[in-house]
């Protein structure tokens, strides 16, 4: 068994519908006052990579139809960023508007309010490929 404690939460004021449908909302991410101190710098990121918990697990599909995007095949959950994975962590790539105190406000936000945070990472510009590719219904 593999646990984790979160280290934040995220906040917002958008119902889960609302976020379905926009996708990207903004937020803050209140880190617990234990984990402050690794905030130190990271402020000087124009974006953080976010890993949370999926909290509204709903189930692990492996073939799934992406939602947003009309007429898209049907293709493995690995394939997708759909929420429904065997395990339920999510990776969100957000931009970072400010931080204050050990609250962190962001733009660019896929999930829902109250979700775990589980880590912060800042994001580098070398952590971008050169020549991505991914097939049309991807985008």
């Amino acid at each position: 068994m593999i646990y984790f404690v979160p280290m934040g939460y995220v906040r917002h004021r958008y119902p889960d519908d609302e976020v379905k449908k926009r996708r990207f909302v903004d937020a803050a991410v209140e880190v617990l006052p234990e984990y402050e101190e690794g905030l130190r710098g990271l402020e000087e990121f124009s974006h953080i990579v976010v890993l949370a918990y999926l909290h509204k697990f709903r189930g692990r599909p492996l073939v799934v139809r992406p939602k947003r995007v009309e007429g898209a095949p049907e293709v493995g959950v690995f394939a997708t960023d759909s929420p429904d994975r065997p395990n339920p962590i999510a990776v969100s790539i957000v931009r970072l508007l400010r931080r204050e105190g050990r609250t962190l406000y962001v733009d660019g936000v896929d999930l829902f309010d109250g979700t775990p945070v589980l880590d912060i990472k800042g994001f580098s510009p070398r952590r971008c490929p050169e020549s991505p590719k991914a097939p049309w219904w991807a985008d």
